[in-house]
């Protein structure tokens, strides 16, 4: 039965005693004070409950919760986490779909970035190439989601956005004194030095490509996906004389044609641009030779600085060309030391006292019939240079102190062919070696001893090549001046072309030997190879003897090479393995024969073609003997060969006479010890099978056929080979 409860409202605290209620009679709590709601006791003490509740009083006497609203919450607690499960499930739906789509378009830029990196090995060799400083891009794909492209950036093989990036470095090492350039392991001549060197100009051949995939929203500019692909390159351009592969074409090269008719002039050993019957080409003295066919604009005038009278005069010349050459006409052949190597091209005639002189000495001479046209030096230009079309360009060590001694200078990162400038004049005392090009706008003076300059050769500090056929490169000059003043006793090599906008002149330069241990060693099967630079090896049979050879540059090898050869000043002994470390390029693959002694104590020696507009070199003072000592001479000549021919002797030629220093006693030095031979103290002799560029780039980019059809040379361009193909993070 149903009771009719009736309500009263009252207000307690927790802990306060519950006013007397009937059984039955139901009381509603409210409070003001506490947040919570309470219960009632039997006893009617108000007690703590969780939630709000009306309350009443129960037959027992105890305080009843009324709970109002509990199923609703149950209900949404249920629906609450059926909203969670299935979010989560969707969630994770959508998670899985972006996944899957931030995969799709990582490997859509990666695959635009291995495009891009495809498209630009393409375009590297043909003519689309702009070259290293321009950047390369292009869009592969696009739709309503967004577009895939790619961009390409070029930088060094180890990253450097360009050579500047690289910490300034003149590869400059000081030498401690003369001891020091006879050393091979000292200083800025040890082989890590030149490793240094070879290292730096082998990665200038080295471009990497550095291509960057995107995928891009059309929507959102923050939405994005790049990937990094990386590949290394190598320069591996056609030379002349490569072996030939298919389905390359032998006449096809990428080398740079030389300016001018520079390409023409270097096939001489001497090419002079200017002269006049006042002031010959060629001022040509004892003690000189020019090895190889030379080209002369007009005049040649032969040992005209010794006061010896015609007769005299004609009479040495007769006999230096019956001595030192064989054959006649255009078949010479020219042995050492005869001043000439070859025949003389002359632009201008003959006149009939050349034409005698040079019948005497068994020279061809061939009247030019055009007239190669000479380069303009723009020394400017070499300030900065590129190693091909396209490449990165790089800057020339500037040279700020008028001379130079003790010093090294070598390629570096910045500058790898080693090209160091001058813009004035510049004097080189002692012991001063260049690995590269020196170029100097005005005048170059030799003034010391010990001096070496040596165009990049391509070979490392082992001998071997640093690219692909680099015993094939084009090389730069050694010496790019206005002018070369050779002083009296100054001793000095270059190994490479020497390029001058005036003249090479010469005031003195006797012939003598330094001092030391006398001694004289010959023989044949001499072999030798150029090792790193300013070295080469050479090794000698067996049987050879060197414990009394100084290495300290007192003693020199010749080295045969046809008819002729150069002297090489020895730096380091092998006895055990009969080996030799000398200075200077000397490349004698097959054995030749050699001779040791005492090395000369002034020379200058020139293995590269020498261009000039005059050769003005005085003789020597050994030979400006009075016309009384040479009359006196040569009647004690005639008097010796009077004798010989009366007792059936061999005839002494006076070329040979004159030489031999038991002709002079009592003169005292030069004469009684070395006479007065013709042993050259300045040698032009052009490097076989080297070939020079007059300026930079060496390499050209994509040509064309002017006719595809006709056309028998394979359109040049640059080749490449890949070093590597990399992802990166």
């Amino acid at each position: 039965m149903r009771r009719n409860l009736r309500f009263r409202s009252l207000t307690l605290r927790v802990g306060t005693k519950v006013p007397d209620t009937r059984l039955g009679e139901a009381v509603k709590f409210s409070w003001s004070t506490f947040s919570t709601c309470s219960k009632i006791s039997r006893l009617g003490t108000l007690k703590t409950c969780p939630t709000p509740f009306t309350h009443s009083l129960g037959e027992s006497g105890y305080g009843v919760c009324s709970r109002r609203g509990v199923s609703l919450v149950v209900v949404m607690i249920a629906i609450s986490m059926s909203m969670a499960l299935t979010y989560a499930a969707l969630s994770s739906q959508a998670r899985g779909v972006q996944v899957r789509q931030n995969v799709n378009r990582q490997e859509m830029a990666r695959q635009a970035a291995e495009s891009g990196a495809s498209i630009t090995l393409n375009q590297l060799q043909s003519s689309a190439w702009s070259g290293v400083t321009t950047a390369l891009s292009g869009t592969l794909s696009s739709d309503k989601l967004g577009t895939t492209s790619y961009t390409i950036e070029f930088r060094t093989i180890d990253g450097q956005t360009s050579p500047s990036a690289y910490p300034t470095g003149k590869g400059q090492t000081s030498l401690s004194g003369s001891s020091a350039f006879f050393n091979s392991t000292s200083n800025g001549l040890s082989s890590s030095s030149a490793d240094t060197a070879a290292i730096a100009t082998r990665q200038a051949f080295q471009l990497l490509i550095r291509s960057t995939g995107k995928w891009a929203s059309l929507t959102d500019p923050l939405d994005f996906v790049t990937e990094i692909v990386e590949v290394g390159i190598e320069l591996q351009p056609r030379v002349p004389g490569r072996q030939i592969l298919a389905p390359d074409i032998t006449q096809a090269t990428d080398v740079l044609a030389s300016n001018a008719g520079y390409d023409t002039i270097q096939n001489y050993a001497f090419f002079a641009s200017d002269g006049s019957s006042s002031s010959p080409s060629l001022t040509l003295e004892p003690g000189q030779r020019f090895d190889g066919p030379i080209w002369l604009k007009q005049g040649v005038s032969v040992y005209k600085g010794p006061k010896w009278n015609s007769s005299i005069r004609d009479v040495f010349l007769q006999s230096t060309g019956t001595l030192y050459s064989t054959g006649s006409g255009g078949t010479v052949s020219f042995l050492h030391p005869h001043p000439f190597g070859g025949s003389i091209t002359m632009a201008a005639s003959f006149t009939a006292a050349e034409l005698a002189d040079l019948t005497n000495l068994n020279v061809p001479r061939v009247t030019a019939t055009s007239t190669p046209t000479t380069p303009t030096i723009n020394f400017d230009g070499w300030k900065t240079y590129q190693l091909y079309q396209g490449g990165f360009t790089y800057s020339a060590e500037v040279i700020n102190s008028s001379s130079l001694s003790k010093v090294v200078l070598r390629p570096s990162l910045r500058n790898p062919l080693g090209v160091f400038y001058r813009d004035s004049a510049l004097q080189l005392d002692d012991n001063v070696f260049i690995q590269g090009t020196l170029v100097c706008s005005g005048k170059l003076t030799f003034s010391g001893t010990n001096l070496n300059i040596a165009s990049v050769n391509w070979r490392d500090s082992s001998g071997g090549s640093i690219v692909a056929n680099g015993s094939l490169f084009p090389r730069l000059p050694a010496v790019v001046a206005q002018s070369i003043q050779l002083n009296n006793d100054n001793r000095a090599s270059v190994d490479g072309a020497v390029l001058l906008t005036s003249t090479i002149s010469k005031t003195d330069g006797s012939y003598e030997l330094v001092s030391g241990t006398e001694l004289t060693l010959a023989g044949t099967q001499a072999t030798s190879v150029p090792i790193r630079q300013p070295y080469s090896q050479v090794q000698l049979p067996a049987t050879t003897d060197l414990s009394s050879v100084s290495e300290t540059g007192t003693h020199a090898i010749w080295l045969a090479e046809g008819n002729s050869g150069n002297w090489f000043s020895i730096i380091d002994v092998d006895t055990v393995n009969r080996r030799l470390i000398v200075l200077g390029e000397a490349s004698r693959p097959n054995p030749v024969s050699y001779r040791i002694r005492r090395r000369r104590l002034r020379s200058f020696d020139v293995r590269g073609p020498l261009m000039a507009t005059r050769s003005l070199i005085s003789v020597s003072s050994s030979w400006k003997l009075s016309s009384g000592l040479w009359t006196n001479q040569y009647s004690l000549w005639q008097l010796i060969t009077q004798i010989q021919a009366n007792n059936n002797q061999p005839i002494t030629p006076f070329v040979t006479w004159v030489a031999d220093p038991l002709n002079y006693n009592g003169w005292g030095s030069p004469w009684e010890s070395v006479g007065l031979p013709l042993e050259p103290v300045t040698h032009i002799r052009p490097q076989t099978g080297v070939k020079f560029r007059d300026s930079l780039p060496l390499f050209k980019g994509y040509v064309p056929p002017s006719n595809l059809i006709t056309s028998i040379n394979d359109p040049s361009g640059y080749r490449w080979r890949v070093l590597f193909w990399r992802d990166v993070p």
